[in-house]
């Protein structure tokens, strides 16, 4: 029998060993993110925390393991001595200080200089010429021009893009002196989204605007008094000072005098807009919409003013159309010239190529719908489509039912009944008033695929009879060929005459202008 192998005891130990190691540097590993986390979460609560009980207030703090950048609400008086008392709080190996904390504010010197009234002398309560003000002595500054100090302000973000977008960043490095009321993000927030988008759509209108928040000169805030300066844009600010404020172009300086070489910047609570600029954006176009439905054109919606209600009037001004206007005018949300221009060209094809249809302008665009009567109708209604940017959705004609046919028929009667196929006393002769009457006959026959039509000549009794069926079968014959013309299919349609044989009575007796009538017949065919 097999005796078992046995392992030495040292060999066991060593497997241990290896196996606890392993596990070790496992643990180390998965550890260590929760480790540095833990640091760095701890090291940017307790630094500010730390730094604000030392006098440091409005201080901020990331870290990244123990590598740490302080951040500033409003510029330090001593940056270096801030750096000093966060170096030696415990866990932090090193620290950085942000442009943010280091904005220099220099001490104004009370020297005097004569200033020529040059950029304020056109506008009316401007700072008179030759005025005597305090000017800065030279000093050291943080930033060389004001285009820098907005560009590293993180408040002043937006205002550094916009200025980039209008070109000016080059305006704003030149030699100077300059003032700039910089506009904080919170400002551009203000704005309306509307607003904001048609500033940055135009580059010549954000130049004007970004330009009325420059002056000639370097001005801080002790030298602002009440009056007017002017503008980068030729425009007047309206200075005014109460109390400790100060207000330019009535947005108020929240933060004065940030120092540069070619300036001074004063950080502003909103934008300022010349008073000639007009940021305001009009509302959304209402719909509005021009259906068709083959005799009568229905207009609803809004138009601008009676000029564009004129122009849809007069499109739709075509043969026996009916119009019903429900329009009504807004010039602030209304349909403008431009738009109403080109429904008025998509209007003018419908009814010669459509059976029914609408078209109008959907608040985004403009569309035309419908049954088209002839591939041909079809074509021309989408060219002028193309050409106007509407959106087309053109259908051929739906094969009818049993049940379409039947209101068909019902339709055509009802419609002739009120309106009668005239012709001339005696005669197949079709009388003036008969044209309007047929173009909607031969509308309405078209709307559906695969019908057929028969045209039904009728007479009263008077008279010989034979002449009568002859005159009704002649009647009969000419309203087909009408109908044809206008653009029913020929195989579509049949003629019949009947004379007198089916006359129309009223209590027994013969109504004998009913009798003398045209009538219609639909069946389907498919």
């Amino acid at each position: 029998m097999a005796l078992p192998v046995r392992t030495p005891a040292s060999r066991f130990r060593r497997r241990i060993l290896r196996i606890g190691a392993a596990a070790t540097v496992v643990l180390l590993v998965l550890g260590a993110p929760f480790f540095v986390n833990r640091v760095e979460d701890d090291l940017e609560q307790r630094v500010p925390a730390e730094m604000a009980a030392a006098g440091f207030a409005g201080v901020s703090a990331t870290f990244s393991g123990q590598d740490g950048t302080l951040r500033c609400g409003v510029p330090l008086d001593d940056p270096e001595a801030a750096v000093a008392f966060a170096r030696d709080v415990w866990g932090v190996r090193g620290i950085e200080l942000d442009r943010s904390c280091r904005v220099s504010r220099a001490p104004i010197v009370e020297t005097t200089t004569t200033v020529a009234g040059d950029a304020t002398a056109d506008v009316a309560d401007a700072v008179a010429p030759a005025t005597t003000l305090p000017v800065a002595a030279p000093q050291e500054v943080d930033f060389d021009t004001v285009a820098d100090v907005i560009v590293t302000s993180p408040q002043l973000s937006l205002l550094a893009v916009l200025i980039d977008e209008a070109v000016l960043a080059a305006a704003l490095g030149a030699d100077g002196p300059i003032t700039m009321f910089a506009p904080t993000d919170d400002a551009f927030d203000a704005l309306p989204a509307d607003a904001f988008a048609k500033l940055r759509a135009d580059p010549e209108l954000l130049r004007r605007v970004l330009g009325h928040h420059v002056v000639d000169g370097a001005l801080p805030v002790d030298l602002l008094v009440d009056g007017s300066v002017v503008a980068f844009d030729g425009s007047p600010l309206e200075v005014v000072v109460a109390g400790s404020g100060v207000t330019v172009g009535g947005a108020a300086i929240v933060v004065p005098d940030i120092t540069a070489g070619n300036g001074v910047v004063h950080v502003v609570d909103r934008v300022i807009v010349p008073a000639d600029v007009d940021l305001s954006v009009p509302g959304p176009v209402a719909a509005t919409e021009v259906v068709f439905d083959g005799s009568v054109v229905t207009l609803s919606g809004v138009v601008a003013s009676e000029v564009e209600r004129a122009a849809l009037l007069a499109a739709v001004a075509q043969g026996a159309l009916v119009v019903d206007d429900r329009l009504t005018v807004d010039p602030d949300h209304g349909l403008d010239v431009a738009t109403t221009r080109s429904l008025a060209q998509l209007l003018a094809v419908m009814p010669a190529n459509l059976v029914k249809g609408s078209s109008g302008f959907d608040g985004i665009g403009l569309f035309v719908s419908g049954t088209y009567l002839t591939e041909a109708g079809r074509d021309a209604v989408r060219e002028v489509a193309d050409a106007v940017g509407a959106v087309a959705d053109l259908r051929p004609p739906a094969a009818a039912t049993a049940a379409d046919a039947s209101a068909l028929e019902a339709a055509l009667n009802a419609y002739v009944a009120v309106n009668p196929i005239l012709f001339e006393p005696g005669s197949a002769v079709l009388s003036g008033s008969a044209a309007p009457v047929l173009e909607r006959v031969a509308r309405d026959a078209q709307q559906f695929a695969g019908v057929a039509i028969t045209v039904e000549g009728h007479t009263d009794s008077a008279g010989d009879p034979s002449q009568n069926l002859a005159l009704s079968n002649y009647r009969a014959l000419v309203v087909r060929q009408a109908l044809i013309d206008l653009g029913v299919p020929a195989e579509s349609i049949t003629a019949v005459g009947y004379g007198s044989t089916r006359p129309v009575l009223v209590d027994g007796v013969e109504d004998k202008s009913a009798s003398r009538r045209v009538e219609f017949r639909v069946v389907v065919t498919q």
